[in-house]
């Protein structure tokens, strides 16, 4: 019964052990408006290039965790981050979007699903402030970036429009309002 007087001081130590100041997903929130920030200042100050894109993209991914999903749910920005900054390729994707939404990038910003080995993938489609679009596929480790010409999309779309590609398949617009192009 000796042991007894140790319990709660041993309790005590395990307790702070297992509940540190604050959890994975705080400092992750924290890191992430920090670095919110910090790219507003730098877009104020440098403008958007296809450059500040980039770098903005490679900080970004350094705050995710690629996570394959066996039951895909396709999540918002606001769940990806809920769920402590992981998810599959598309979770990704429309996370890296979000983010370049919420910083006000001025140019188009699509989700481009091409297809894979096992299952299709889906890739950031970024239109250049210089002009033109680039491929990033920010689900690898290391962001990638790539020529429109180098994938056999299935579909793209952005909040105001749908593109379907594929042989025998007519390419359809569908803008905001519905209506077919």
């Amino acid at each position: 019964m000796k042991y007894l007087g140790w319990m709660p001081l041993l309790l005590a130590l395990m307790g702070g052990c297992a509940t540190p100041s604050g959890t994975a997903q705080d400092r992750l929130n924290s890191q992430y408006g920090e670095k919110i920030r910090d790219w507003q200042r730098r877009i104020q100050r440098e403008g958007w290039s296809e450059n500040q894109v980039g770098r903005i993209l490679v900080e970004c991914r350094s705050l995710v965790t690629y996570r394959m999903e066996i039951r895909d749910h396709w999540d918002t920005p606001r769940e990806f981050m809920a769920r402590g900054f992981a998810g599959d390729c598309e979770d990704i994707v429309f996370f890296m979007m979000g983010t370049l939404r919420r910083l006000g990038y001025p140019r188009g910003v699509r989700v481009l699903v091409v297809p894979g080995l096992a299952d299709d993938h889906a890739l950031l489609k970024v239109e250049m402030p210089e002009g033109g679009w680039r491929l990033y596929d920010v689900a690898s480790e290391r962001v990638r970036a790539g020529e429109i010409r180098t994938a056999r999309p299935i579909v793209e779309f952005d909040e105001k429009i749908v593109i379907w590609h594929g042989v025998g398949r007519v390419n359809e617009r569908i803008a905001e309002s519905g209506r077919r192009n």
